[in-house]
This record gives structure tokens, sequence and C-alpha cells, in this order.
């Protein structure tokens, strides 16, 4: 499964659906706010035939995450998608998705970060399952993929595909505007630096690991 979250532009949706052919992933989720005043548009158009449309009442990629995750506990993985990518490589989410399997963090390559930071990341099910979310409670939008990133690592079950290259859309790499989009983004984001390290350092992210490594434990000897 793929969540794909949207900030309020169902028109910016278009170029990442026209980049890529659709249908050799799983199911793709088009989440949307409930309270979005572009609902009603989101609701008219036509979207690719995997696709299925969820409302959710809570804001944010952290939050929505966490709800999906609520809805579908049980899916085979959960891959992260964004109204400001462009795929460039056929069929790579499928590709992206064998590569997660139950306990890995797969993911492409940005042309930006490289191998430093899993954007766009699908991770396998079991591993999500044993960590307890998708997004840390108190991380509303940006740092979710830096810590799958750290999760991985200390795991050693990152999966990165240098050959699976898209576009992402951001003004900080100078591939889009800044508009009000991106600003919402940024309040969304207010001391994500401080909650990561938080997380980080706090315990939980030891807490999770612990988790992790206890629940594959315990299906190795099932």
């Amino acid at each position: 499964m793929w969540i794909f979250t949207s900030l309020s532009r169902p028109d910016r949706i278009k170029q990442t659906v026209d980049s890529y052919q659709w249908g050799g992933e799983s199911t793709v989720l088009l989440t949307l706010w409930s309270g979005d005043k572009r609902l009603p548009e989101y609701l008219a158009q036509e979207w690719p035939a995997n696709w299925r449309r969820e409302i959710v009442d809570v804001r944010g990629n952290g939050p929505t995450y966490n709800e999906i995750l609520r809805r579908y506990p049980d899916e085979k993985c959960y891959g992260f998608l964004a109204d400001d990518v462009l795929l460039e490589v056929p069929d790579m989410l499928g590709l992206l998705e064998l590569a997660a399997g139950d306990w890995n963090v797969a993911y492409a390559n940005d042309q930006h970060h490289e191998d430093r930071i899993c954007t766009m990341p699908c991770i396998g099910g079991e591993l999500v399952r044993a960590v307890g979310y998708l997004a840390p409670p108190q991380i509303i939008h940006a740092a979710i993929d830096c810590a799958w990133h750290e999760i991985g690592r200390q795991l050693g079950t990152l999966r990165f595909f240098r050959n699976l290259r898209y576009t992402h859309l951001h003004p900080i790499f100078g591939t889009a505007e800044l508009d009000y989009t991106y600003l919402a983004a940024q309040q969304a984001s207010a001391f994500y630096e401080q909650l990561f390290r938080g997380w980080m350092f706090g315990g939980e992210l030891q807490a999770a690991l612990e988790r992790v490594r206890f629940s594959r434990e315990q299906k190795a000897a099932a």
C-alpha cells in the first residue's frame, strides 16, 4: 500500500499521475483532509484505477500515516507518496515493494540526498507493526523519513536503489516555487529538529528497536 498525501493542490497531483504508468504497484490511497476547501475538486477528478480515496479528520503527514495504519493494520508494506514528486523509472514502486519485503526500508534516489535519507520510503509491514506506528506521534511533517532511515540503519535493513530515480519538486532544491502549500508544510514542521532529536535520544528510538528485535525473535521461533 502507498499512502499519497497532498497539501490542498489537486492540480499538482496530475503531474505525479502523468509522470508514471500506474498498475504494477499495490493499492494507492489518496488521503484527503475532511476540512480541505478543495475537497470537492479531489472527489470530482478521475484517478488511476488502482487508487482509492480515504478521507481523514487529521492534518499533517504524520497523523495521516498513523490513521491509515490504524485503518489498514495488516498490509504487506507501507510506502509514502506526495504531490511533489515525478517518478522517472517504470515499475519503480513495485520494485520498492519487493525490496521492502517484511522487514526492510527500501527507497529510491531523489537525486539530492543519495542514500543519506530515505525520502519516499517503502517499509515492510512486519517492521511497521513491530515499531507500532508509521510516524513518531510527536512528528507532524518533516523528519518522518529521517526516523525510518535511522531505524533501518541501526537494524541493517536499509535498501537503497540509486538507479530508481525520481524528481522531488521543492523550493529547497530549486525545482519548485515557494507557494502557500510549502509555507504550510514549513509551519507544520516547526521545531521538527528538536522533535526528531527528542525521539532519537530520548529513549523512544531504542524502545522501537527493541520491539522490532523481540518481534523478529518471536516470529523466528514460531
